[in-house]
């Protein structure tokens, strides 16, 4: 048993049911689909063998992570660390606005942690594992992804919601610089000037982004002065 089985197996098992539901480009452990104004990411996480030994796994079990990345917010830091395969961008699940992660449905009685699979040394129930990462996707995964189709459901999200460990996290707590910048830019991407001056106001005015500070502060300012321009008229 080695990871080059454990890869194998994703790529034969997982892969075919990424594809028919639009996933366009692949690596040994992370899947990519891109959309016209967002990025879905599927991230099987490996641990090694520090990390197995703390949370009490096989270097050969695995989490199943799933992000999303909003193309209408710009990066946070100069240059770009976002790498391209194809040709087409494809962030690392860490690096999405929106991340969550997939749970066993079959028992795991090694595993103190609820969302981790527990795959043996001998790899005898890595077949059925899959097979449960398969029915977790479609049970839950695949609908998770759904909540950021529509960029109006995507800011109440921003504006209202708060974050909660492995259904949805990665934006922040509200308020929070980075909850700002999230919101400030989707807003803008909506064409919603006056939530978008405030909020990257807020978010400039926290020097929380040093690297992007000046685009920052120039959206800032673009976005008030469309509010104040109609009212001069």
């Amino acid at each position: 048993m080695d990871s080059k089985t454990v890869n194998r197996s994703i790529r034969d098992r997982i892969w075919p049911i990424l594809r028919d539901h639009g996933f366009d480009i692949f690596s040994s452990r992370s899947a990519w689909r891109h959309h016209a104004d967002r990025l879905d990411v599927i991230n099987f996480q490996s641990f090694n063998s520090y990390n197995a030994q703390v949370i009490g796994c096989t270097t050969f079990s695995f989490a199943v992570n799933l992000g999303c990345y909003l193309l209408a917010i710009p990066q946070t830091y100069e240059p770009s660390r976002i790498k391209h395969m194809k040709g087409a961008p494809c962030p690392q699940e860490s690096e999405c606005h929106f991340r969550g992660r997939l749970a066993p449905s079959i028992p795991q009685p090694k595993m103190v942690s609820t969302d981790i699979w527990f795959i043996d040394e001998s790899g005898k129930n890595l077949a059925s594992s899959l097979d449960d990462v398969n029915a977790a996707l479609r049970r839950t995964g695949f609908h998770w992804f759904e909540q950021f189709a529509n960029p109006d459901d995507v800011l109440r999200i921003l504006l209202t919601q708060h974050e909660q460990m492995s259904r949805l996290w990665g934006f922040g707590n509200n308020p929070s610089p980075l909850r700002s910048y999230m919101i400030g830019y989707v807003a803008l991407s909506l064409g919603d000037e006056r939530i978008a001056a405030e909020h990257l106001q807020a978010a400039s005015a926290s020097h929380s982004f040093a690297s992007v500070h000046e685009r920052l502060a120039s959206d800032a300012r673009a976005a008030a002065q469309q509010i104040v321009g109609p009212e001069r008229r």
